[in-house]
């Protein structure tokens, strides 16, 4: 179960811990390394189990985003489940979505994992959110995900304060259900409807653009349209490799317990109620790619095409 470069990296990291191995204990450090049975014990049980991984040493094959369609809620529960997956799979690298607003939120001052924030969940730029958000310990931050809107001042000042301060931001381009949640929040001028979302475009859509182009450490999500892969910032801001993206949503995490404004994975999971298909709702504790991550969506497949010709 254990490679050679897992042991080298637990044996490294178990020197390093010594301090910490003693405050848990409240014994004196040990003065020659722990056989490694041992040291596996004590990694497992006071430990971050992520340390076992060695991520300077592990040859990963995939980044797993985990509470995609739903939030990580920094439980207890979620962080034992979790250790669980890493334990289970060596080659792939976890990183965890948050909502800002989630409760329990700085304890992932506390573990191993990077995670990517929503900093302003409802679109509007809350200082007390933010201010919360700088608790973060910086290595626990893999981005900061911000919800885009024009005309936005508080926003546009948010992405820039953000980059000032050298954290990587990836924007999202809010998408709206319909004309009524749209125009509480932006000018219908800006947007155009494709399916059953309005999506930014014209003048708003090259002024976001333009930020991102002039504004160090800013990027768009899926820019070109062409998913999960052809996008990469999940995987390359994170581990820092254009890796494979998938997905995790774990049964420790439930539903959603926010209610963020026009959410695709609610939306989702609405219609689905509707249409009686409750075993659709939400994929758990399955790792796997959905639609966007595996280039299967109509709007990929149409970019693509339009690519090629």
């Amino acid at each position: 179960m254990f490679t050679e470069e897992h042991l080298r990296g637990l044996t490294a990291y178990l020197l390093e811990t010594a301090a910490d191995l003693d405050k848990a204990s409240k014994k004196e450090p040990p003065s020659t390394p722990l056989p490694i049975a041992d040291s596996i014990l004590i990694i497992h049980r006071r430990l971050p189990v992520r340390a076992i991984l060695a991520p300077e040493l592990t040859a990963y094959k995939e980044v797993v985003r985990v509470a995609i369609n739903n939030n990580f809620n920094c439980t207890p529960e979620e962080y034992r489940q979790l250790d669980g997956f890493v334990m289970a799979n060596p080659t792939s690298f976890f990183f965890v979505n948050c909502n800002v607003k989630t409760p329990a939120l700085l304890t992932l001052n506390d573990h191993p994992y990077k995670a990517v924030i929503t900093l302003n969940p409802d679109i509007v730029v809350r200082e007390n959110e933010v201010s919360k958000f700088y608790s973060l310990k910086r290595e626990r931050v893999a981005f900061v995900r911000v919800k885009y809107i024009p005309d936005s001042q508080p926003v546009v000042e948010l992405i820039q304060e953000l980059s000032e301060a050298r954290y990587p931001v990836v924007i999202t381009k809010q998408r709206f259900n319909s004309k009524v949640s749209l125009s509480r929040y932006a000018n219908l001028r800006d947007y155009q409807f494709q399916g059953n979302k309005a999506h930014l475009i014209g003048k708003a859509l090259s002024e976001v653009q333009a930020l991102a182009d002039t504004t160090p450490d800013v990027y768009i999500c899926d820019r070109r349209g062409l998913g999960c892969q052809g996008c990469g910032l999940c995987s390359k801001l994170t581990l820092g490799q254009d890796l494979k993206v998938t997905s995790l949503n774990m049964s420790s995490s439930g539903e959603c317990k926010f209610n963020c404004v026009d959410c695709y994975a609610k939306t989702l999971q609405n219609f689905l109620r509707k249409k009686k298909i409750p075993t659709c709702v939400m994929i758990y504790d399955v790792i796997h790619q959905n639609e966007k991550q595996a280039g299967r969506t109509e709007h990929i497949k149409k970019a693509r095409a339009a690519l090629a010709a």
